[in-house]
């Protein structure tokens, strides 16, 4: 099952004409300690912010079961690194590519839930995911302690694609960070927009009993997205076999 195809083309392209960029494999990475339940950054702990509310932010997660699309164990950061950009604020725009396995009408909506709620997981020492009330929005902070102890988006970008490798589904991942500037968030944004109305799509059919076409914000998508038919379909019929 494809839903995502043409979004991780383009993303592509947008990454190749982007400058200063710095990659990694995961392998290598340094370990970084669990925080715990007290794994609080306090805002006068606070060394880095990224994707707070005064800044643009897009988080998104996009799935293919074609494994060249993937660059598996690749870290790729563009703009400046977190060690090195103390004491201030950054945009942030953050792409999982994950290369998954067995992705059907009946599954989709529920893997791609538990995949996109691994980010809730990360436990590293002086790591903060803030509560995200927009979607696709993401707000971190990070202690001036930990920063000064080296922690940097290879790390971050390491630890979550150990969360993803533990799931049956995943084959490979893939994570790009963008910290550079405004601009190129919102062209990332822009760029994810297409993935964001498909995944409001499988978010509105999964939690709404009717399913009506007629008055659906989602209408156009779910007509382009042979998919996103077979989806609703299913649903249909699963709801009438319990009714």
């Amino acid at each position: 099952m494809e839903l995502f195809l043409d979004t991780i083309t383009a993303l592509r392209d947008f990454m190749g004409g982007l400058s200063a960029q710095k990659t990694w494999d995961k392998n290598g990475s340094r370990p970084w300690p669990k925080g715990g339940p007290r794994n609080i950054v306090l805002s006068e702990d606070l060394g880095l912010e990224l994707g707070s509310p005064e800044k643009e932010s897009v988080s998104c997660l996009l799935w293919t079961e074609q494994p060249g699309l993937v660059n598996n164990g690749r870290i790729t950061l563009i703009g400046p690194d977190f060690p090195e950009s103390r004491g201030k604020s950054l945009p942030l725009g953050k792409v999982v590519l994950a290369g998954v396995h067995g992705f059907n009408e009946d599954n989709a909506y529920d893997r791609h839930k538990d995949l996109d709620y691994l980010r809730y997981n990360l436990d590293l020492k002086g790591f903060m995911l803030r509560a995200v009330s927009q979607f696709m929005r993401e707000w971190c902070r990070i202690s001036t302690e930990a920063l000064k102890e080296g922690f940097n988006a290879r790390i971050l970008g390491a630890a979550l694609m150990d969360l993803f490798a533990s799931q049956d589904c995943v084959k490979s991942v893939e994570v790009l960070y963008i910290t550079s500037s405004t601009a190129d968030v919102l062209k990332l944004k822009e760029i994810t927009g297409p993935a964001e109305k498909i995944i409001g799509a499988m978010n509105k059919m999964a939690e709404e009993m009717d399913c009506d076409c007629a008055d659906c914000d989602y209408q156009e998508v779910c007509d382009e997205a042979t998919e996103l038919k077979a989806m609703r379909e299913k649903l249909i019929q699963k709801r009438k076999k319990e009714a």
